[in-house]
């Protein structure tokens, strides 16, 4: 059975690996008529420099590109996509499979080809067309949308325009004319045209009337273009990097202005909620990513006009300064900082919720009220008082960590006095959970908190001992308060290792700290470096061990590859330098910049790490939750002396559970409609039907749990079958 290409992620991780300096490949030469061939009013524009091919010899992201193992690898794996392609040619219109599933394969070929060459993307509003008045407010919002994809494809041209009028063909009633250089796409908005078209050496898709017409006259530098948007140019010269990879704008202030527009008399109910949420804040966003000697480097400028109102509150924190790093380790190879105010989140949110309805600050109020209850204090003059904004999340290779084995994170203390009893509180309630809910778990193990001194602290830890289902790699989370910080860390010998550290008075990171990151002007809300050849050799050393998930996870997809093709270290780790990025808040708004984020192989691999190892956790569960009761059937195990089964009396009892909590459902389906009318303004409440908010309110019936169950066993037997008989 041939392997087919599953949907959505696998392409977008095919534009990944293979795309134009995306994540971790340098870029080429860009097209500058793109940015002549959209108007200045354009809200959303994309565009990325052709796939560039490094350099041999060269540092930094050029040498990787160019190094003779990542060559390799590339090669074989667009051997791996075209022998894809060439097996799912042949398949005829009977095949049991659809147009698109037939089609999928030539995707990562689509990919391929457009990442290896410039191009962009854009989309901007109009007014609709008078005779669209009376078309439905969504329709009418979709005709005011006008946008295309121009792509620079050189020489790849007419295999280009070959493969995409190909993949076209899984679209109904879309017809190919060889003798036409236009294409006409149906689309189901009445009224609206959607084409592609071939000008010399590039392919354009054009939605919307005459926007066809606008781009090839905008290619032609006649018309004025985006560059002369005064605005865009101005926040450009703030985040341009010497070679330009991918460059991103948004017209915050006219993306809104347009919808609301389009919307029409809705628009006046969106534009205040968007006013009193602090939404409109951000006026525009500027995004740059490319390479300066070597180097990757991402920048994003938001403009807000320095508001930190509504959503804007969670860049309200106090600045981080170089002194409130000192007590992380001077070795430290990951650090992780930023600061957010608690206090003017609570504060804020408060007055959103009162702005938008008075339902809504009472039903907010009534919850601050349970949670007191549980924690016995007060929040605003107990428990957010108590601590500071700075949340600091480091690892040490002293303290025995590896990139991330011992994570420590922090909070810093305001008052200790009050950290104190919200801290004490706090152990008191994980000790009443852990000790009403999961004292004994499904699989034999027991949970509980625990208490040990260590160096004048109390260190509290949740221990889990008895039997454990195999393959599992748990963490033990444990906690201290200090008389500066409130501190949590994965396991207790990574506390005890930083209690010493504090103890000891060694240098900190705070002495280094403007060393290793390279800080703009502003105020600093995030921090966060991670020492690239450390990380470099961690990943090169188990690449060998776990790459075999993502080579799996590619002959899943059709894509086969064998060990030999992964790199090895040293095709990894002399490239790269310390990875980096910073957030600083400015008077007119908020600068990120990210250095050097870990290649793409290393991210991929991760990523297939990371989503294998989630269902083998999961499978593992459930093949060891039912190896137990199978056995226990099996041996036919009766009770045991002196001990009496209620078996039928258990099953009333179950039954009588289910028809108490159907007739009791929990707090939080209690409290779903009500914040749902509570949040929604009083003129659209009429919208929402009764029948809705009591569906939400009861939760989903056992038909629809069933109907849930039955859909997630058949994606499982596609999958299976995907993957073919065991070789």
């Amino acid at each position: 059975m041939q392997a087919q290409a599953s949907s959505g992620l696998w392409e977008l991780l095919i534009w990944i690996v293979t795309g134009s300096g995306l994540l971790g490949l340098p870029p080429g030469d860009r097209d500058l008529a793109l940015l002549k061939s959209v108007p200045p009013q354009t809200v959303l524009y994309f565009e990325w420099a052709a796939r560039g091919d490094g350099a041999a010899g060269a540092t930094g992201v050029d040498g990787f590109a160019a190094d003779p193992e990542i060559r390799q690898f590339f090669e074989l794996f667009n051997v791996g996509l075209t022998k894809l392609e060439a097996d799912n040619h042949g398949h005829n219109e009977d095949d049991e499979t659809g147009t698109l599933d037939r089609l999928r394969p030539l995707f990562p070929q689509l990919a391929k080809l457009i990442s290896a060459h410039a191009g962009c993307f854009f989309a901007g509003f109009e007014p609709p067309p008078p005779n669209n008045a009376n078309l439905p407010t969504w329709l009418r919002m979709l005709a005011g949308v006008h946008g295309g994809l121009i792509l620079s494809s050189g020489d790849d041209t007419e295999r280009l325009w070959q493969k995409l009028n190909q993949s076209l063909e899984s679209i109904p009633d879309f017809k190919f004319n060889e003798t036409s250089l236009t294409q006409s796409i149906p689309i189901a908005i009445p009224g609206y045209t959607l084409v592609v078209h071939r000008e010399g050496q590039r392919i354009i898709f054009a939605l919307g009337d005459g926007t066809l017409a606008r781009i090839l006259d905008g290619l032609s530098g006649r018309p004025p273009g985006l560059d002369t948007n005064p605005t865009f140019r101005k926040s450009l010269e703030r985040v341009n990097v010497p070679r330009i990879g991918t460059m991103g704008w948004v017209d915050g202030k006219g993306l809104v202005s347009s919808i609301t527009a389009a919307l029409g008399p809705v628009g006046f109910l969106v534009r205040p909620i968007l006013t009193m949420t602090g939404a409109d804040a951000i006026d525009h966003i500027v995004q740059v990513s490319g390479v300066d000697h070597g180097e990757m480097i991402q920048r994003t400028f938001l403009a807000t006009g320095g508001r930190t109102d509504g959503v804007m509150v969670l860049v309200a924190g106090s600045p981080i300064q170089a002194q409130q790093l000192a007590h992380v380790p001077d070795d430290a190879d990951l650090v992780l900082a930023t600061s957010v105010s608690l206090s003017r989140i609570f504060q804020e949110s408060r007055r959103l919720l009162q702005s938008v309805q008075p339902l809504s600050v009472r039903v907010f109020d009534e919850a601050v009220k349970q949670l007191e209850s549980e924690l016995e204090l007060k929040i605003v003059e107990d428990v957010l008082p108590a601590f500071g904004d700075v949340v600091v999340a480091f690892d040490s290779p002293s303290a025995g960590g590896l990139i991330a084995t011992s994570l420590v994170v922090s909070l810093e203390v305001r008052d200790g006095k009050k950290a104190a009893s919200v801290f004490e509180r706090l152990m008191k309630l994980v000790d009443q959970s852990l000790s009403a809910e999961h004292s004994e778990m499904e699989y034999g193990e027991t949970v509980s908190l625990r208490h040990q001194s260590f160096l004048d602290h109390s260190i509290f830890y949740v221990n889990t001992s008895g039997a454990s289902f195999p393959g599992r790699i748990s963490i033990t989370p444990t906690f201290c308060l200090s008389e500066k910080h409130l501190l949590f860390a994965v396991h207790p010998q990574a506390m005890k290792a930083q209690l010493r550290h504090m103890q000891s008075k060694r240098p900190g990171f705070d002495q280094q700290a403007s060393r290793k990151v390279s800080i703009p002007a502003g105020e600093t809300l995030t921090y966060a470096y991670l020492n690239g050849p450390r990380a470099s050799n961690l990943v090169g050393s188990i690449l060998p061990y776990l790459g075999h998930v993502f080579l799996n996870r590619l002959e899943e997809e059709g894509v086969s590859m064998d060990s030999f093709s992964l790199p090895s270290a040293a095709a990894l780790s002399p490239y790269f330098g310390d990875s980096t990025a910073v957030v600083t808040r400015q008077k007119d708004g908020l600068l990120i910049e990210a250095r050097n984020a870990p290649p793409v192989l290393v991210g991929l691999t991760l990523l297939s790490l990371y989503r294998d190892w989630n269902a083998s956790e999961f499978e593992l569960l459930d093949a060891f939750r039912k190896r137990n009761v199978d056995g226990a059937q099996q041996a036919q195990l009766g009770p045991a002396e002196n001990v009496v089964v209620p078996a039928v009396a258990e099953k009333k009892d179950n039954e009588a559970a289910k028809e108490k909590a159907k007739a009791n459902p929990p707090l939080e389906r209690k409290l779903a409609p009500l914040l749902l009318k509570a949040l929604v303004p009083d003129g659209m409440q009429q919208l929402i039907p009764d029948s809705a908010l009591k569906k939400l309110e009861e939760g989903p019936s056992p038909a629809a749990i069933q109907r849930r169950e039955e859909a997630r066993r058949l994606r499982e037997e596609r999958r299976q079958k995907r993957l073919g008989p065991p070789r």
